[in-house]
């Protein structure tokens, strides 16, 4: 199956680290390290001894992140948010 082919019938299909940290030029360590993931919560599947992330999900959660280091940033500098 290539890796360009559009999913079909409503199934996403998973990708592995390399992939992952590709498509969000992020570290490839936080997408194959155990602890790395579970620190920054990354979203993933283990299936057997494998482990796969789905692009929407890493997506979604990188916003989440970038929103949440932004606030953090905000009210370090002493700006209240959301006033």
């Amino acid at each position: 199956m290539s890796q360009d082919a559009p999913f079909t019938g409503g199934v996403e299909p998973m990708i592995d680290a390399k992939q992952a940290a590709a498509s969000l030029r992020l570290p490839y360590y936080w997408f194959a390290d155990p602890a790395m993931r579970n620190r920054y919560r990354i979203p993933h599947y283990l299936l057997g001894g494998l482990v796969r992330y789905r692009l929407s999900e890493l997506s979604a959660w990188a916003a989440r992140s970038t929103a949440a280091h932004k606030r953090d940033a905000l009210q370090t500098d002493g700006v209240e948010v959301g006033e």
